[in-house]
């Protein structure tokens, strides 16, 4: 029992892997929500229970991103269910439709219940001379105390009531033993149990992975848990913005502008989004301040003089070229405003490299 209360917890607490990118440029903010809501409405081939937007298996994203392609070139839900019923039948879809292949599973609970009230008019007849209720106390005495009468003193009817109530436990336990099988046959005819299996060992790798992951495997993790949380609420600007940091972190800087314009798209341009988007394009330069990249950081210190992306862009980008002056004033100015997500130690620490390295090279400068 508990092995298969161990296959059922399985079930619902896989966690696939999540290797794909789920950052899409919808045209239109409200087209996102519609997205998000009809992927839930359609099941996952490959899981055992999850919808296109619960699961991170390679299946489930790409039929999302189908999805959300569909929606952005203006096609209706009616005409994307199509698509995914003819390619995956009936079973995409939570509530399928009544048809004769259906017929058993819409018509299951009603039968049952017509046979239990046809039980139930059967043995609870009113016997004559009777009501139902003392009939039915009498039998049910009788069958417990059965021991305690002679056989000159069992009278017919009392016989009959036993009968009843017997044929009723039977009816009882044989309908909890059918509704207990069926789902089991079903699942069993479907070959899920291989999945489960294959599922379980991609449960026990991937806990081998977390405890010898490396900082960029976190990382990974990390994007996979804000992509989860960014499914359920599409429009949360600030997890599209702490994906764009992380995807920055992994070298997937087109990626992580695509994140910021998402978060652009719903807050407007906010200085620390316009600071963040040059600082992932002056990556994908390969570290050089283009035009596009001097443009957004001069927009976003317009607005706002103390942005602390902006600044510490420029502070990285001016040590790099050992212009440590500059770097010093950039950094001291970040220290000055006071912000909340100023990391001061790093910045502290990185201004007595830049001193220490500005009068090492007075020095060599006196000496020539």
């Amino acid at each position: 029992m508990k092995k298969w209360l161990g296959f059922l917890c399985l079930i619902f607490s896989l966690s696939a892997y999540g290797e794909m990118v789920d950052t899409f440029p919808f045209k239109r903010t409200e087209d996102r929500i519609r997205a998000v809501e009809l992927a839930k409405s359609l099941r996952c081939p490959q899981c055992q229970n999850q919808n296109l937007v619960e699961s991170n298996s390679p299946i489930a994203y790409d039929l999302r991103m189908e999805v959300y392609k569909m929606i952005d070139e203006g096609k209706t839900d009616e005409q994307i269910i199509d698509v995914m019923t003819a390619r995956f039948g009936h079973f995409v879809l939570y509530k399928p439709p009544f048809q004769w292949r259906t017929a058993l599973l819409w018509g299951l609970p009603f039968l049952l219940l017509i046979v239990a009230l046809i039980i139930v008019w059967r043995y609870g007849a009113k016997p004559k001379g009777r009501s139902v209720a003392t009939a039915t106390e009498t039998a049910l005495w009788d069958l417990e105390n059965t021991a305690t009468f002679l056989p000159n003193e069992v009278k017919p009817d009392q016989v009959n009531q036993q009968s009843a109530v017997k044929h009723v436990r039977v009816f009882v336990w044989g309908m909890w033993i059918l509704l207990m099988l069926l789902p089991l046959l079903y699942y069993f005819s479907l070959n899920r149990f291989d999945v489960v299996k294959e599922g379980e060992q991609a449960f026990a790798e991937k806990q081998q992975q977390i405890q010898t992951a490396t900082a960029h495997a976190r990382n990974d993790d990390y994007i996979i848990d804000i992509q989860n949380k960014l499914r359920k609420e599409p429009n949360n600007a600030q997890a599209w913005i702490e994906l764009g940091q992380a995807y920055v972190l992994s070298n997937e800087f087109e990626n992580a502008l695509t994140a910021y314009g998402n978060a652009e798209k719903i807050m407007g341009s906010q200085p620390a989004i316009l600071g963040l988007a040059a600082t992932a394009l002056y990556y994908q330069a390969g570290q050089r301040i283009t035009p596009r990249v001097q443009q957004l950081i001069q927009i976003a210190l317009t607005q706002d003089e103390n942005e602390t992306a902006s600044l510490s862009l420029l502070a990285s980008d001016a040590f790099l070229h050992t212009d440590y002056a500059n770097a010093l004033k950039y950094w001291q100015k970040l220290l000055d405003s006071e912000r909340s997500e100023v990391d001061r130690r790093q910045i502290i620490e990185s201004m007595r490299m830049a001193e220490n390295l500005l009068r090492a090279k007075k020095t060599h400068e006196e000496l020539q």
